[in-house]
């Protein structure tokens, strides 16, 4: 099989289709949770000198940030609300307070000083919505959170155009981005280190052509270049990072073809030992390995029974032998991909054609059901989930474009989030 076929299969993981336009559906997952409904006061302000129209801008974040949480919505009435939170401006800092019509608790959350630059100022906002979702949930909000992703965009050179591709790094909710590689080459798949230690402190790993060959990259949210990673011989792919931080999945055709490799890890030494082949089947090629939250098993996409589906193995130990029998967990549809396990264990996102389109599908491990969440004409690829394993990212794939959607699972309407020049994709969502 060897080069050729790993590379076919690769890029059919970058498929360029018909370019239709077209609004974005979602279907929603079948659900009885209620949404709560959160009334603003007025801003109230006290000898501010911030002007009115830039403390609007932010008061219209929060209510975005709300409305956007999977739990909450912004209700115009008063009287209809079960919970009101009023903001106050003291001078420079911002005060939030939220009360509980049911019981009129009263939570009054840390002051923030405001700096009068929107970007900051808005990272600000988000640690108010998120400690407004964790009242109201109990569980902490995800607007706090980034995002990574690569922009592709085409260069012209004195040999014609050629297609270079990023990093960049934004909020969860598309603004202020940031370029974080200048490699100046064709960098993908980027992916957070989900625990931080020595060695993993501030840094992410991803996949860069800058040697001729995909290999995996170190790279740091302080430098603009990164440096190679796993010595491996051979193209390098898709690499993915257990929740423990103490493995590597990546894919590898260092023995011949497109194999599953695991990497013992360290988050404070960095690699540990030699890398194992996971999982290798004749004839076949394998793609895309995502954890289990517990990292005793991994869930990777193959080839070996003619369609691209999804299969489960237990994750290798370093010196046990054994030969895994995976399992085939995608059935109903066809030409799955790039599956991501959602951080509580209970579901899998993956992209699957149906009707003549890849929608993003989420498996349900425990009803075993396969849910598409997303419908439309318009290609859907590379679903991340958010810490909150509510809200998934993902990006959209036209010859004319591609960008970065946000959706979750109680609401409907997706929301785009990136526009501009460039081809977003491989979105990754940073971990809590």
């Amino acid at each position: 099989m060897g080069y050729t076929r790993f590379f076919f299969f690769f890029l059919t993981l970058l498929p360029i289709f018909a370019s239709i336009e077209e609004k974005e559906l979602v279907v929603s997952l079948p659900t009885r949770h209620y949404l709560t409904s959160v009334y603003l006061s007025p801003l109230s302000t006290h000898s501010s000198e911030f002007p009115l129209s830039y403390l609007e801008s932010l008061q219209q974040v929060l209510k975005d940030d709300l409305n956007r949480n999977g739990s909450c919505f912004v209700e115009t009435s008063l009287e209809n609300a079960d919970y009101t939170v009023q903001i106050e401006l003291i001078e420079k800092e911002l005060l939030l307070s939220i009360t509980s019509k049911r019981n009129g608790h009263k939570k009054t959350l840390p002051l923030k000083p405001l700096s009068g630059t929107l970007s900051s100022d808005r990272r600000s906002i988000h640690q108010f919505s998120d400690g407004i979702t964790e009242i109201i949930t109990g569980v902490n909000g995800v607007a706090s959170t980034r995002i990574l992703y690569a922009v592709q965009f085409p260069e012209q050179t004195s040999e014609g155009i050629v297609w270079k591709s990023e990093i960049w790094e934004s909020d969860y909710d598309g603004c202020n981005t940031r370029q974080v590689t200048q490699e100046k080459s064709y960098c993908i798949t980027p992916v957070f280190f989900p625990a931080e230690g020595e060695f993993t402190k501030n840094k992410f790993l991803y996949v860069n052509y800058k040697l001729g060959q995909p290999r995996i990259y170190l790279g740091s949210f302080d430098r603009t270049k990164g440096e190679p990673f796993v010595s491996l011989r051979g193209n390098q792919l898709l690499p993915a990072i257990s929740k423990k931080c103490d493995m590597i999945a990546f894919i590898s055709d260092a023995s011949g073809r497109a194999d599953l490799f695991v990497q013992p890890f360290s988050r404070h030494h960095g690699l540990m030992g030699k890398p194992i082949q996971a999982f290798s089947y004749p004839r076949s090629v394998q793609a895309s390995p995502t954890f289990r939250p517990d990292g005793k098993k991994i869930a990777f996409v193959s080839d070996k029974d003619g369609t691209p589906r999804i299969y489960l193995i237990d994750t290798p130990s370093p010196g046990k032998n054994s030969r895994p029998h995976p399992l085939c967990i995608t059935k109903k549809y066809s030409q799955n991909t790039c599956p991501n396990w959602s951080p509580d264990g209970t579901k899998l996102a993956y992209s699957a054609m149906i009707d003549g389109s890849r929608q993003i599908v989420v498996y349900d491990f425990l009803t075993q059901e396969e849910i598409p969440i997303t419908t439309g004409k318009s290609h859907k690829e590379n679903p991340s989930w958010a810490p909150d394993s509510l809200h998934i990212i993902y990006n959209t794939v036209d010859p004319s474009s591609s960008e970065l959607f946000l959706i979750n699972l109680k609401q409907k309407e997706p929301l785009q989030i990136t526009s501009g020049s460039g081809k977003k994709h491989y979105p990754a969502w940073e971990p809590n």
